[in-house]
């Protein structure tokens, strides 16, 4: 029934695309769009449902005459987690569309964004469910195709253009490595199977670092993160959305899968290597975050950060198995998986905000914000409680995910005997550390200067906050509560997907670890239902108390002046100016301090800018290093087809000279 529903949502998906390629009405046209990806988020929610509810995997195979390849879906635990996040977001985004492109739609069709929306959603559910290597690699490149047409569908801008050409120059070098290592597992295999797939341990560290570039590049993992804050911001609001709820997290999805086929003990150097990488990411990631103006590449690098999260996870996950440390590697692999849901939701949901915010303003730089909880008041709350929960903050389902990884910290560090072990534990403690003050610096940062205090720019705000702008904000923030309060009922899904498909685990490991789970998260999801339960019931009170008398609205107490402006206000540089100057050594920010005057000042500003330190250090040099070479052979290209013809008489004559002693 899995698999059924699923090619239900494919055929849904294919009849809306041949309805948008004839019709040209542009209102039908993007009613259907919106209808199509609902429907077909529906039938994989019930797909991916019915094999968690059934309890065992839902397949289906038939031979197919290319090479290695075959049709070959499957949905097992795993599959049904990632497309259970896949429906909810795909689906909401879709509806959020609706509203997003209310006032494009009365001067251009809407076709090919929804035709390419329907490519990313149905790859994206195809790289989740294709069991074939041929067949896994075709639906990589399609979901990458389509969502670089979505990145450019303002492409008449020359930075949308450039950010669309570095992300599908990205997202090809990470897919050749994918080629790469999908080539040497099955090498000696007539048919790419997933479940033929099995590789000793001398081959298991070449295989791992393939995985970690062509994976980790789709997940954003540094130093092959550079298309991420580049595309986020070019493409539209729900389209980013979707990218950074949903797709970003196949390369998770395809890491997971990488260590499920290796054959006999987990390598130390897989572990050491993914808590090393992930938490350079994690930390460099909320950095970067702290220093950006861009509303939407703010929320880029905090993807980042939390990739990096994520990855800490599962290099615990593979570090405790490496080490014999069951308890610690299953809270590991668990908290990793926690985490995937959570930011998903919490994300979307904020790039979702952050269009409205776009569509309202037509700015995304936040300096030129401000003020605007009072213009747009549902968004503002809801972008505020999403930020609480992205910061990590209880009862927010954030703070699970990271809670776990502790655990997982503390077991290890508990279990484990030698000083590597230790080691091991206080660099993830001291990376979650700094990424959780700033991650909970930079959401404070952001909402508090878009939303609170005076515009900084007086801007008109047209936009009325209709139902398909909040509805999808509502839905996406109320199951980031549910899930944060209610996850001992997620534990068991989670726990599922990772003991069904992480080799190594004992059968008495994973009681232990549910006996874990259950102790630990019980209490807190009553302690987040007590503190819900208190702030509703104070607000009751408040309410009660205000109801029969009159309530006045002046300007805040301010030392006597009652006309407070925006020069009073942090701005987003000065807010953060403490956090970068310690950090200043690495970072290298660049600071811009203007001071007019002597000892009464007529003006004075600072601002701060900052460039991302790996594309700086590696990937600037390496273009200059490889245009300097290129201009240097570029004159070889004389243009003339006599001077090529004697470069090939020269290259014939050298091979000759070099294999003549090998001629019989």
């Amino acid at each position: 029934m899995g698999i059924l529903l699923l090619v239900g949502s494919w055929i849904l998906l294919g009849i809306g695309t041949l309805f948008l390629w004839f019709l040209r009405n542009k209102k039908v046209t993007h009613l259907i769009g919106t209808v199509t990806v609902f429907l077909s988020s529906l039938f994989i929610f019930g797909g991916s449902l019915w094999v968690l509810i059934q309890g065992s995997p839902d397949e289906y195979y038939l031979p197919w005459n290319i090479p290695f390849g075959s049709i070959y879906l499957r949905i097992d635990f795993l599959s049904a987690l990632f497309l259970l996040l896949l429906a909810v977001i795909g689906g909401l985004v879709a509806l959020y569309s609706y509203g997003y492109f209310f006032e494009e739609r009365t001067q251009r069709s809407l076709s090919r964004y929804w035709i390419f929306y329907f490519g990313l959603f149905g790859g994206i559910s195809l790289v989740f469910t294709a069991y074939n290597g041929v067949f896994f690699l075709l639906a990589w490149e399609g979901m990458s195709i389509t969502s670089f047409f979505l990145v450019l569908h303002e492409f008449t801008n020359k930075e949308v253009r450039k950010a669309g050409w570095i992300y599908l120059m990205a997202t090809h070098g990470g897919t050749a490595f994918l080629l790469v290592l999908f080539g040497i597992l099955g090498s000696d295999l007539e048919v790419w199977d997933f479940n033929m797939f099995q590789y000793p341990a001398m081959l298991a560290t070449p295989i791992f670092l393939l995985a970690c570039i062509g994976f980790g590049t789709k997940a954003g993992f540094m130093p092959f993160h550079v298309w991420l804050p580049e595309a986020h911001p070019a493409a539209p609001s729900p389209v980013s959305a979707l990218m950074s709820g949903v797709m970003i997290k196949t390369g998770i999805y395809g890491l997971i899968r990488v260590i499920s086929w290796l054959e006999g003990d987990i390598p130390l150097s897989w572990g050491i290597l993914c808590i090393g990488l992930s938490s350079v990411t994690g930390v460099l990631g909320v950095l970067h975050a702290l220093g950006k103006k861009d509303l939407k590449e703010i929320l880029a690098y905090s993807s980042i950060e939390n990739m990096g999260i994520i990855g800490m996870g599962l290099g615990i996950g593979l570090y405790g198995l490496s080490r014999s440390l069951g308890i610690g590697a299953l809270l590991g692999f668990t908290a990793a998986l926690f985490h995937v849901l959570h930011h998903g939701l919490l994300k979307s949901s904020l790039f979702l905000a952050s269009g409205t915010v776009l569509h309202a303003t037509h700015t995304r730089n936040i300096e030129e914000l401000g003020g605007l909880w009072k213009k747009v008041p549902k968004t503002g709350t809801l972008f505020g409680l999403s930020s609480f929960g992205i910061a990590g903050l209880p009862p927010m389902s954030g703070f699970v995910g990271e809670f776990l990884l502790f655990l997982a910290v503390l077991s290890l560090s508990i279990q484990g005997k030698t000083i590597v072990d230790i080691l091991i534990a206080l660099i993830v403690l001291i990376s979650l550390a700094v990424i959780g003050v700033g991650s909970v610096a930079c959401f404070t940062r952001l909402f508090g200067v878009v939303f609170l205090g005076e515009p900084r720019k007086e801007k008109t705000v047209h936009l009325v906050e209709g139902w398909t702008w909040t509805i999808p904000l509502y839905l996406l923030g109320g199951m980031n509560l549910v899930l944060g309060i209610g996850s001992i009922g997620l534990a068991p899904l989670v726990f599922g997907a990772v003991v069904s498909t992480v080799p190594g685990i004992a059968y008495q490991t994973a009681l232990d670890t549910v006996t874990i789970l259950q102790q630990t998260l019980f209490p807190l999801g009553v302690l987040g239902l007590l503190f819900l339960s208190l702030t509703i019931l104070f607000s009751r009170i408040w309410n009660w108390i205000l109801k029969n008398r009159s309530v006045e609205t002046s300007p805040t107490w301010d030392c006597g002046y009652t006309r407070p402006t925006s020069r009073m206000q942090y701005t987003a540089s000065s807010f953060t100016y403490p956090i970068l100057r310690v950090f200043r050594r690495v970072l290298h920010p660049a600071e811009s301090f203007q001071w007019e005057g002597n000892l009464f000042p007529r003006a004075a500003s600072y601002t701060t800018t900052l460039h991302d330190l790996i594309l700086r250090i590696l990937y600037r040099p390496l273009v200059r290093t490889i245009t300097r070479i290129a201009r240097r052979i570029h004159a070889l290209q004389e243009g003339k087809n006599q001077v090529y013809i004697l470069y090939i008489a020269l290259t014939l004559i050298l091979l000759m000279v070099i294999f003549l002693g090998e001629v019989p």
